[in-house]
């Protein structure tokens, strides 16, 4: 198949008729996936319409923006109140903290700037030696080995406040508070792109849930869910590859080694969700001078997200967007009150450009 064939309207709709036949022999199917760019296809392309009624698909702790914690927002305006260069990707900008935003720090005459790449935030400190710049340093695992590549040869003016999750971890959280009834799990193709299937197979196993790892385009997400009901109706509890075309069995054995060379796991906690062991990175004790936290000592009060703020409930897929009273009211894009209508991965920005 070539690209444009995995938006083919006809294919599709046989994919629904095949979804309908497999899910009328079936009870009520919940399926989670936990990625924005699955969110966004999943709701740009109305597929939750060609389902029947029987076949939910809800969405999780996805965007990597939104799981970053009202603590950890606070920490960078610390830095830039400090007199330090803070450098953050746009999505980072609007998020609210506990009192305001690096948006708001900016506004004060604060130091933050916007960038594409953790390798614009080391030029800046190279052509700022008497500067101390640091770079907000958040993303699942797709974005971690870049990270990992810049620390290995970094100016010493230059630190990141580590904000990186790990998704598996999440994943398994999530079946084991047994908070949301999920049957199967569509796996995100930009994280397992790095990390391959391996990581998968004990939470299939243990938690006798099936997986498919998904590409991005509308067919892609149909054939998983045919995939995943198939699985489902033989009792069968597999990790499937949907997206073989970029996922290999063994995932980017290099990004892995980078991203082990320069970082540990820690425990950490998520927005909506209690402390997770072992999903979060620290920067092992040889790279620790580049640690912004140790470097300058941050220490921020613990806070609470925003009354009236539900996207703790999106998140841990117990809700839809609109579900929020906040929701295209309080809520909005230009005045997002969450993360979730933040970034272009969170849930509720989602729903709103695509459906209000």
């Amino acid at each position: 198949m070539i690209l444009r064939d995995f938006r083919d309207r006809g294919l599709a709709l046989k994919a629904s008729k095949e979804i309908g036949d497999m899910a009328s022999t079936l009870g009520k199917v919940k399926i989670m996936h936990v990625c924005g760019t699955h969110e966004d296809t999943i709701t740009r392309f109305g597929i939750r319409s060609l389902l029947p009624e029987n076949v939910e698909v809800i969405s999780g702790p996805g965007c990597p923006v939104c799981v970053t914690t009202n603590r950890e927002i606070d920490e960078a305006i610390s830095l830039a109140q400090k007199g330090i260069t803070v450098t953050t990707f746009g999505d980072m900008l609007r998020v609210p903290g506990s009192r305001s935003s690096l948006a708001d720090s900016k506004a004060d005459g604060n130091d933050v700037r916007i960038v594409y790449s953790v390798t614009d935030a080391v030029e800046i400190a190279h052509k700022n030696p008497e500067k101390e710049v640091a770079h907000i340093a958040i993303g699942f695992e797709t974005t971690i080995p870049s990270n990992a590549v810049a620390l290995q040869d970094a100016p010493e003016n230059f630190s990141i406040l580590c904000c990186h999750r790990l998704i598996p971890p999440a994943m398994e959280l999530l079946l084991e508070s047994h908070e949301v009834r999920i049957d199967g799990f569509i796996d995100p193709g930009h994280v397992s792109a790095i990390i391959g299937v391996k990581p998968y197979r004990p939470l299939a196993e243990k938690y006798r849930i099936p997986h498919v790892i998904v590409g991005f385009e509308p067919l892609d997400v149909l054939f998983s869910i045919i995939m995943l009901l198939e699985m489902i109706k033989n009792h069968e509890c597999e990790v499937r590859n949907e997206y073989s075309r970029v996922v290999k069995e063994e995932g980017n054995q290099k990004a892995l080694s980078i991203m082990d060379a320069v970082f540990e796991p820690c425990d950490v906690d998520w927005r909506g969700f209690p402390v997770i062991p072992r999903s979060g990175l620290m920067l092992r004790e040889r790279f620790a001078e580049h640690d912004a936290r140790e470097r300058f000592e941050l220490r921020v009060e613990p806070t609470e997200d925003l009354r009236g703020c539900r996207c703790s409930d999106v998140l841990k897929g117990l809700i839809y967007p609109r579900e929020c009273p906040l929701f295209g009211k309080a809520c909005t894009p230009k005045k997002p009150v969450g993360p979730c209508m933040v970034s272009a991965e969170g849930a509720c920005s989602i729903m709103y450009r695509h459906t209000s």
